[in-house]
């Protein structure tokens, strides 16, 4: 009798414990799914705000403000790949005094504490503004009551689709109508301009029939025009000296190179190229290594040479040439 009751006893015990196991196996399923699902949602969400916030951010961060220099890495200028040789039609012209030297500085009105920095150097340098630019209002004004020569940096069509010249670009495939409009808009944008400079145009500048045009509207500003020359091939200077555009041509990129160290040589480069010729245009760009650069060797510079604004020293070739 004791060894079936202990059976009738057990029985029930093990019934029990497997209908509990069977009712807890769901539950655990659940919760275990529940943690899943809150992973993958949370994955997800993470994916999703490094999207919105971070490549976004790059993507659009020329249109923001830049006050942390090199917070937004835009390439403002197209490559250039010709030669470095200066071509034959740009000779020398000297007077007695130093050399001159033009510094331009480009893709003004975008980084706007960096570009504060540059307008406050003890430096006669010139300043070529953007006119889509978010801060080309406020710095440019700045420029002009620190008496800087102004220029349009006007955008222009590049070789290669790769390069985007920006709002306001002069395209090949546009109508004399469509240009003249966009290049009045431009110049209102920047109204203390005395000068033009192109923006890329490696394909624009090219075509003489579309740089003979572009003289046209440069003559009825009463501008002057320097080629940045950014293809060895372009016509911007045997177009504007056809229409009697007072005008010239950059000799040296200085920041190809986003180094001090390299930016001092090319700044030697071009004080030596001065002193054999008489005169120097080199064009840089608002970064932090161009303006530690212009800030530390701008001694050997002013030694050697006579800094000036660009329209100074296009007049005075003008008047040497005479």
């Amino acid at each position: 009798m004791n060894k079936k009751s202990r059976k009738k006893k057990k029985s029930p015990v093990r019934r029990t414990k497997k209908k509990i196991k069977t009712k807890r196996s769901p539950v655990v399923m659940r919760i275990f799914s529940f943690l899943i699902l809150a992973g993958l949602l949370a994955f997800s969400m993470a994916v999703a705000a490094y999207v919105i916030f971070f490549r976004t951010a790059v993507a659009h961060g020329a249109q923001m403000e830049v006050e942390e220099e090199g917070a937004v890495d835009i390439a403002f200028e197209e490559p250039y790949t010709s030669p470095t040789e200066l071509p034959s039609d740009i000779l020398p012209i000297r007077d007695s005094s130093l050399p001159m030297v033009a510094i331009i500085i480009d893709d003004m009105g975008y980084h706007k504490d960096v570009g504060t920095k540059l307008l406050a150097l003890p430096l006669n340098l010139t300043f070529s503004f953007l006119a889509a630019a978010p801060f080309t209002k406020e710095l440019e004004e700045t420029a002009f009551q620190a008496g800087r020569i102004i220029l349009l940096h006007q955008p222009m069509e590049p070789k290669s689709s790769e390069w985007d010249p920006g709002p306001g670009a002069l395209l090949t495939g546009q109508n004399i109508k469509e240009q003249a409009d966009l290049f009045l808009e431009n110049i209102q944008a920047v109204p203390h301009a005395v000068g033009v400079n192109n923006h890329m145009g490696s394909l624009y500048t090219e075509n003489r029939k579309a740089m003979d045009s572009f003289m046209q509207l440069l003559i009825g500003q009463g501008l002057f025009f320097v080629d940045s020359f950014t293809t060895s091939d372009s016509q911007g200077l045997k177009a504007a000296r056809a229409a009697g555009v007072l005008s010239a041509r950059r000799h040296i990129f200085l920041d190809n190179l986003h180094s001090t160290d390299e930016i001092c040589k090319q700044l030697q480069k071009l004080v030596e190229h001065a002193e054999r010729t008489g005169w120097g245009i080199g064009i840089g760009h608002p970064n932090a290594e161009t303006l530690d650069a212009l800030t530390h060797c701008q001694e050997s510079l002013l030694k050697r040479v006579r800094l000036v604004g660009v329209q100074e020293l296009l007049l005075s070739l003008e008047g040497l040439m005479k």
